[in-house]
């Protein structure tokens, strides 16, 4: 279950690089109150998460 928080963990910082290009572009484009953060939270929440349950997994 250890190894299941692990890879979990790194598809979501992987999510997470990948979606801050676009990000960046939609910041540019429309201003910040314009874009999507979704793309970045989510991966970010789920990474974090994992991250917590590979920590207190035993």
């Amino acid at each position: 279950m250890k190894k299941f928080f692990l890879i979990l963990a790194v598809f979501g910082l992987l999510a997470l690089l990948t979606g801050i290009s676009p990000l960046i572009a939609g910041i540019r484009e429309r201003g910040w109150d314009g874009v999507n953060y979704g793309r970045i939270l989510f991966p970010l929440l789920i990474a974090i998460a994992s991250l917590i349950a590979y920590k207190r997994h035993k």
